[in-house]
């Protein structure tokens, strides 16, 4: 069954980013409402907010109707998961578990069903066939974990390169890879370029670079593209929602519209006007076990209202604002990217349930990291200790890595806390 959702769904991915405008908008309209309606109907903590706030659950037409519904916070999601978050009408222990922790610092779990999870994946097939990517190209993505991704023998090969180890090791497993497509974070793809050698260019040469995850700007993507001679394209995703927007081959942001509803508003809650920087909400459309309504993911981005020469038919998006840690500059001159050290934490969240519920990485100065730790439930010093000795391993014998305890840790006064600061970084810039 889940192959057969799988090139269903790939079919139907494919189809959507040429379907008409009206038509679109149409089809949308009926996704979001029956995601609505199905989240109101059999998840409890979204029937007990929409009571609680006397939305009258009938009037819920279309996307205009979604300014009626109140927000969904990843606090809602940590104080109500597993119990009210999801589905009464799913088996949680035959759905696919995973967990983020964004560039906040705490851990967040969520759960997908077979049929979304083929979803999502064709979703990001979509990001690599709107730049040129084939069937019979290679791909190796530098990432945290491994995607556990069906074997196609000769077709959709995918490889994995870890995100957690050093950048020598990274640039060896790529080039014995020779990848037509390289998929990475932004600061880790940035890192290799700047660390590559001619000898290890004649190995890596990509026909096409995607970078994710996190803010980059246009001069560092063109300085990648500078070094291994090919385009490199930007694309927006979370953890939880999967794709959200994508550059295509004209390097314009295309809106997953099919996959996730993107409302961009002003401090008031109001749509903001065309070009405009504002709050990105977030509702998706194929995730009936855990559906998110809503959902304040703590991003800005610039709406664009447009046609691309592309003939990609999907709603467009100007820009992606809002997702830029610090990176760590350490005694020697080392950069290391923030990103890096976030994915370490991330690993052992996943691998170790509730090891830690909070934390945050500060590099006090050049020579003094501090971690500032919420332990979880299931806390283990053992396990810790493991992390800090990943940790080392990529911020070297240079630095001393001290460890802070505490019940909770206080907000900072910006829309969204960062899990990564360093306080070196941020005086060099002052």
């Amino acid at each position: 069954m889940y192959m057969l959702n799988l090139f269903i769904s790939f079919l139907e991915v494919q189809i959507n980013q040429y379907i008409p405008e009206k038509i679109q908008k149409r089809l949308i309209d009926r996704r979001i409402v029956k995601e609505i309606h199905s989240a109101y109907k059999n998840v409890p903590f979204y029937r007990k907010r929409y009571d609680r706030a006397g939305v009258d659950i009938k009037s819920i037409k279309g996307i205009s109707d979604l300014k009626k519904l109140p927000f969904l916070t990843k606090q809602d999601i940590m104080d109500n998961f597993p119990k009210d978050i999801v589905s009464e009408k799913v088996d949680i222990d035959k759905c696919h578990y995973s967990a983020t922790t964004g560039s906040t610092g705490k851990a967040l779990p969520f759960v997908f069903n077979d049929k979304t999870m083929s979803y999502y994946i064709n979703t990001t097939m979509r990001v690599y066939t709107m730049i040129g990517y084939k069937p019979w190209y290679k791909a190796v993505y530098v990432k945290y974990t491994n995607i556990d991704s069906p074997n196609f023998g000769p077709f959709f090969r995918f490889v994995h390169v870890p995100s957690t180890i050093s950048v020598l090791e990274q640039i060896k497993l790529i080039g014995k890879e020779k990848p037509d497509l390289l998929v990475g974070y932004a600061s880790i793809i940035l890192e290799i370029a700047n660390t590559v050698t001619p000898e290890d260019l004649k190995n890596i040469k990509p026909k096409m670079i995607s970078v994710n995850s996190e803010l980059s700007t246009k001069d560092q993507r063109d300085f990648i593209s500078s070094v291994f001679k090919c385009p490199v394209y930007d694309e927006y995703s979370t953890e939880e929602t999967w794709m959200i927007a994508a550059e295509c081959r004209h390097h314009k942001y295309h809106l997953f519209a099919d996959n996730v509803w993107v409302e961009f508003l002003d401090k008031q809650g109001n749509e903001i006007k065309n070009g405009d920087s504002g709050e990105i909400v977030l509702t998706t459309t194929h995730s009936p076990a855990m559906p998110f309504i809503r959902y304040r993911i703590g991003d800005r981005g610039r709406a664009f209202k447009g046609v691309c020469s592309c003939g990609n038919k999907l709603p467009m998006m100007k820009s992606f604002d809002g997702r830029s840690d610090d990176s760590f500059i350490l005694p020697d001159g080392k950069y290391v990217s923030s990103l890096k050290l976030l994915n370490t934490f991330t690993k052992y969240i996943k691998t170790y349930l509730n090891l830690i519920n909070e934390f945050k990485i500060v590099q006090e100065q050049k020579d003094l990291i501090v971690i500032h730790l919420v332990k979880g439930s299931k806390y283990k010093e053992e396990s810790f200790k493991q992390l800090v000795s990943d940790l080392y391993n990529i911020l070297g014998k240079s630095v001393t890595i001290k460890t802070k305890y505490h019940d909770f840790i206080a907000k900072s006064e910006s829309v969204k806390r960062k899990a990564i600061e360093s306080l070196v970084t941020q005086g060099n810039s002052a």
